[in-house]
């Protein structure tokens, strides 16, 4: 039974055989001086030995096997060991690069020989196969005759290029030829009686050629034969014919005979030979193939020439005659079937003799009035255009008209015909209906129904263009949803959806009908107000649509508060669209900056501020580059021991020309650029990787904090960057604590859950920071992977003089304590709190009291004081 390795064994010891087979001819042809053969056919066929070979068995099996039998074959006819071994490296190196620069220059169809690209291709692979292969020659003409080098190394590559040329396109034309009837195209080929009688002629010419002395030198009476094969037979049996044209030049050659065997230089005969066997094989090659894309051509055009013909013999087209002769200009003369069918009189008993004028839209009939004069006159002969028509039964439709002057020939008694038009229509009503829709939704947002940014674009500056004639001003008004995230992030986008929706139908029932309100993105809106004659009228516009927006939204079955803020800007001469839109925005971030729920006018020192934040943005993004950040550590304390257990890592800008700056002074801004998760992935790392300094100065229990944002928790590669930094530094996973504040919580969907899961996996812990100050509840609370609660500073700060701060605290900590979690009071400034904190059970705090943030090198000289333990006790 055939094991499975069976099938490619065979195939190698077949590939084998013909190497070893085309080895032999070509050891047949051997020289005395140079000690090559004259041609070398085993070139060709360790190429496509390997081009044709499974990759995985390329180079592990089928390589190792052709050079054993390149040795073996050589050394078994002659070769001495070492001119063997030189000979088998020769084969291989050839074999090796023929194959790849095939496969790289032709990675599509490097198998088979299509087109003039695949023998240019297979020429060049030929050719840095031989060259590859040349340092052999030289190698072996060193140890006999230095001097002749160069001209041995240019023989070798000439004998090794054109013997792999001849063998490839033989194989590879073939291999076309049967992949094309494979597939069942139609290969162009002669009658078998023409092939016959074209091979017979060229093996006379060929024989008579080379069957005569070399005195005769008439080798160029088989050019003929060969343009008449490419010409005639195709590309398979043309490089058949090369390989026959090769095999009557070596063999006459060395045998004393033909136009080659007088050349008195061994070397130079040899080469002729070759150069004559290559630039044969490639003339004809070239033309056959060139002939048969011709043919492919063709038969395309004409393939596409008989569906042309099918698609207008099927096709059915309006087509109406109409008189041009003053009486009866524009009456129809004859309607074809299709032409009556569309209009609605199928018998024809209606339209005969009707004006095509009256046919028309009452719109379009003056200008095809003035067609059918200019035809009749003579001015033109032919037009097209678009027209709309009414039918039998009143429906409008567009169609794509032409109309010719068709002068009739003259009567027997040479009566002169008058001029007809003749008038063929298409109907585009379809069309027309697709581009409004495709007009419409180019300018329309899809899921409100209202104007676009582009739309309202045009407006504005149709608007703005009028200013000077009406002498009145343009307002425009800047609308943006209050915390529209939340509703997306707790309830869903369809839910957000339906909010916007009905944000769009308030604000366009409360405008005027030449007012444009658009809808530019996401949750904002941009009402337009043409025509205002005073800022006033825009506030009273503005606060009605405040107004109406506010009213709670019935979503699913519940009520949904809905907060919008507002921002106004006045046109003003030389303004731009782009100008309004930048102003009204910047009073809008304003009016969210006071508040919310209400609108602001756009002033220079709004823009002034706005500019100043575009600097502070431009800087930060240099600070970023730079690495301008820097981390500072405040110790959190054990308040019964006094202990350092962790290290709150807080960022600081050093500003190259502000000093040290707190984040409260440019967070705001990069939270808004989309800065944070560059920035806060660079400030992650680098706490890792400062763990092991922290734990040099408090022990290797130490723990470092680490604060992130809402955008870094909803990057996916939050969890590679602290993969990479505890990789990188050593540092410990559950070391590892990332505090999240209670706001964050109700960002956080299943998605980010997902990533929250992954992190707690690495063994990084989880702190919800600035905890009682949120909206999220204790459901979300307990349903999240945290394992620290950090109370809030306010609230602990507080803890002394308000009793309602002091229940909030107590609360907390009671409340993580039945729930198993650790607890860190925050901004514990005085003896007096820790001592509260201390009775109330809290286990850990953090606060001026033990140390203002500090670099790491700071913490070794600042100690943490032992206040703390006196407050534990």
């Amino acid at each position: 039974m055939a094991t499975p390795a069976a099938g490619p064994r065979a195939r190698t010891a077949a590939w084998a055989a013909a190497f070893v087979l085309a080895a032999l001819v070509g050891r047949a042809t051997r020289l005395e001086m140079p000690p090559f053969a004259f041609v070398w056919p085993a070139a060709g066929v360790g190429i496509l030995w390997l081009l044709l070979a499974p990759r995985s068995r390329r180079y592990r099996v089928e390589l190792p096997v052709l050079a054993v039998a390149a040795f073996l074959v050589n050394l078994v006819t002659g070769a001495p060991p070492a001119l063997a071994l030189a000979f088998m490296l020769a084969n291989s190196v050839n074999a090796v690069v023929g194959a790849a620069v095939l496969q790289r220059l032709s990675p599509r169809s490097p198998y088979a020989l299509r087109d003039t690209r695949g023998l240019v291709v297979l020429g060049v692979a030929a050719l840095a196969g031989a060259a590859a292969s040349a340092p052999v020659s030289v190698a072996v003409t060193l140890l006999d005759d230095a001097s002749r080098t160069a001209s041995m190394a240019v023989l070798w590559v000439l004998r090794y290029g054109t013997s792999s040329g001849v063998v490839m396109g033989l194989v590879l034309a073939w291999r076309a030829r049967l992949e094309e009837r494979r597939r069942g195209e139609q290969v162009p080929g002669p009658r078998l009686r023409e092939a016959a009688g074209v091979l017979a002629v060229s093996l006379a010419v060929h024989a008579a050629v080379f069957s005569q002395r070399p005195e005769y030198a008439f080798a160029f009476l088989v050019l003929p034969a060969i343009v008449l094969v490419g010409w005639r037979l195709g590309p398979a049996w043309t490089a058949a014919h090369g390989a026959l044209t090769a095999a009557f030049a070596v063999a006459a050659t060395m045998v004393g005979r033909g136009p080659f065997a007088g050349l008195e230089s061994l070397p130079l005969r040899t080469a002729v030979v070759q150069a004559f066997i290559g630039v044969t094989g490639l003339v004809g090659l070239a033309l056959s193939i060139e002939v048969r894309q011709r043919h492919a051509a063709l038969r395309d055009s004409q393939r596409r020439g008989d569906a042309l013909e099918r698609t207008l013999q099927s096709a059915v087209v309006g087509n109406a005659l109409l008189h041009l002769d003053p009486g009866r200009r524009g009456r129809v003369h004859y309607a074809n079937p299709a032409l009556r069918r569309w209009w609605g009189d199928e018998e024809g008993r209606v339209l005969q003799g009707w004006s095509w004028l009256d046919v028309l839209d009452p719109a379009d009939r003056a200008a095809f009035e003035r067609v059918l004069d200019d035809l009749a006159e003579g001015r033109a002969t032919a037009w097209d255009g678009e027209l709309r028509h009414r039918t039998l039964d009143g429906e409008e439709r567009f169609c794509r008209a032409a109309a010719a002057r068709l002068d009739l020939p003259a009567t027997e008694g040479g009566r002169a015909e008058e001029p007809l038009a003749n008038l063929q229509l298409v109907d585009i009503t379809e069309r027309k209906a697709l581009e409004a829709r495709l007009v419409h939704q180019a300018l329309h947002d899809q899921l409100t129904g209202l104007p676009n940014r582009l739309l309202l674009a045009e407006r504005l500056e149709q608007g703005l263009a009028s200013l000077p004639r009406t002498g009145r001003t343009l307002a425009l008004i800047f609308f943006d949803l209050d915390h529209f995230k939340r509703i997306n992030d707790s309830l869903g986008h369809a839910a957000g959806d339906e909010v916007l929706s009905t944000v769009a139908v308030r604000l366009t029932a409360g405008v005027r009908p030449n007012d444009t309100v658009a809808r530019i993105g996401g949750d904002e809106f941009v009402v337009c107000c043409p025509d205002i004659d005073v800022a006033e009228h825009v506030s009273v516009v503005a606060a009605r649509l405040l107004a109406a927006v506010r009213r709670p939204v019935t979503v699913a079955g519940r009520e949904v508060e809905v907060g919008i803020s507002a921002g106004i800007t006045l046109a003003r001469p030389g303004a731009t669209a782009a100008d309004l839109l930048r102003e009204s925005d910047t009073a809008m971030y304003e009016a969210k900056s006071a508040g919310r729920g209400r609108f602001e006018f756009f002033t220079e020192s709004l823009f002034d501020r706005a500019r100043r934040g575009l600097e502070l943005e431009g800087e930060l993004r240099r600070a970023v580059a730079a690495g301008q950040f820097v981390l500072h550590y405040q110790p959190i304390v054990d308040l019964a021991s006094g202990r350092v257990l962790a290290a709150e890592a807080l960022v600081r800008w050093e500003h190259p020309s502000r000093g040290l700056l707190l984040p409260g002074e440019w967070l705001e801004v990069a939270e808004n650029c989309g800065l944070m998760p560059q920035l806060g992935a660079l400030l992650l790392r680098d706490a890792v990787r400062q763990w092991p300094q922290l734990a040099a100065v408090h022990g290797p229990e130490v723990s470092v904090h680490v604060n992130v944002s809402a955008s870094q928790l909803r990057d996916d590669g939050i969890l590679d960057t602290i993969t990479e930094a505890l990789r990188e530094s050593g540092t410990p996973a559950e070391h590892v604590v990332l505090e999240l504040t209670e706001t964050q919580l109700l960002t956080v969907r299943e998605s980010l859950v997902a990533n929250l899961d992954s992190i707690r996996d690495l063994g990084v812990r989880l702190a919800v920071d600035d905890f009682g100050t949120g909206y999220s509840s204790l459901t979300q609370l307990t349903s999240l992977p945290i394992d620290e609660v950090k109370i809030d500073r306010r609230f602990v700060a507080a803890m002394g003089t308000e009793p309602r701060s002091r229940a909030v605290v107590h609360a907390v900590i009671a409340m993580a304590r039945e729930m198993g979690l650790p607890v860190v009071a925050e901004g514990v400034e005085t003896q007096e709190t820790a001592e509260l904190l201390a009775r109330a059970g809290c286990p850990a705090a953090q606060g001026f009291l033990w140390g203002r943030p500090g670099q790491v090198i700071d913490l070794r000289s600042a100690p943490v004081p032992e206040g703390a333990s006196r407050a534990s006790r």
